[in-house]
């Protein structure tokens, strides 16, 4: 949830629009835009360790919808098989091996991975969930997807 801001005009509440960056003024019709925190996010999502499972299929399956040109995304039924999200210097991986799913990040230049680290899910989500604010306040269509991933 955004933290609630007052309007510079009239200092009334605003409140947040769908996307959670612009915040307009019931009062005055004052609108301010506002960044997104990864912090916000992360809690959106509302990881759940106990079924990691689950939960990486339904971020891999949101995301994949929503980013589908900067997306791989592979299945067998609700078992998520490997999932890649490209956010230019940012790459998260998270692939089926025999042991489980495992989560990678891989820092990215032209294409080129320099840099690949696997993580513990609650690392991945975090420096996920901070790739994508960084990335919405950057684009105004991220913005749009994640307002979508936190009210579903």
């Amino acid at each position: 949830m955004t933290a609630p801001i007052r309007c510079p005009s009239c200092g009334a509440m605003m409140k947040p629009a769908a996307d959670a960056r612009i915040h307009a003024c019931e009062y005055c019709g004052a609108q301010t835009q506002v960044a997104i925190d990864g912090e916000q996010l992360a809690a959106g999502l509302r990881l759940d360790l106990q079924n990691i499972e689950e939960f990486m299929y339904r971020l891999a399956h949101s995301l994949h919808h929503g980013f589908n040109g900067r997306t791989k995304f592979e299945s067998m039924g609700e078992k998520l098989e490997l999932f890649e999200l490209n956010l230019d210097i940012d790459m998260f991986v998270a692939k089926r091996e025999p042991h489980g799913i495992i989560a990678q990040h891989k820092k990215m230049v032209r294409g080129i991975a320099l840099k690949t680290a696997t993580l513990p899910f609650d690392r991945w989500v975090e420096m996920l969930t901070r790739a994508l604010a960084v990335h919405a306040n950057e684009n105004a269509r991220v913005a749009q997807v994640l307002a979508q991933l936190k009210a579903g």
